[in-house]
């Protein structure tokens, strides 16, 4: 198997790009989905632990994370890779003029562990097969929707 990609027409970014020029970019696409459910009975079909274990362990996981990522702790899960809370905010003239009210982003990032990006350096792509390309309409993201 590959990763997928397709072709999507931006914005030429680069330092000398003329004015108005565009250029083709790669842009991952899914080819599916892998619930957690799945991925409970993936792990359990390779250890002594039930699906349910899994999912119990997965549980804890999140409960440690939502315990100290809001004291501003960075978790390490393993080879997995570090959680840790992140913001931004809007800029103050002076710093008397700050206020926490100028934060507005308030994330979590996730940076993989060596043996995750060891992974990535080796993935194979492969070319989407419609072969049709996007504009910058698209946002390009092919993060799952969450309703």
């Amino acid at each position: 198997m590959a990763v997928k990609y397709r072709l999507v027409l931006k914005k030429d970014m680069s330092k000398d790009a003329a004015e108005g020029s565009k250029l083709f970019y790669a842009v991952s696409s899914s080819t599916g989905m892998c619930d957690t459910n799945q991925l409970c009975e993936i792990i359990a079909d390779r250890s002594a632990a039930t699906p349910g274990d899994v999912k119990l362990v997965l549980d804890g996981v999140i409960h440690v994370l939502k315990q100290k990522l809001p004291e501003g702790q960075t978790v390490q899960v393993g080879d997995l890779g570090y959680f840790q809370a992140s913001l931004g905010s809007q800029g103050a003239a002076t710093e008397k003029e700050f206020s926490a009210n100028l934060i507005k982003r308030r994330r979590i990032l996730f940076r993989p562990g060596k043996l995750l990006v060891q992974l990535s350096e080796n993935f194979k792509t492969e070319r989407y097969a419609s072969g049709t390309t996007s504009g910058e309409s698209g946002s390009g993201s092919d993060r799952p929707e969450i309703e």
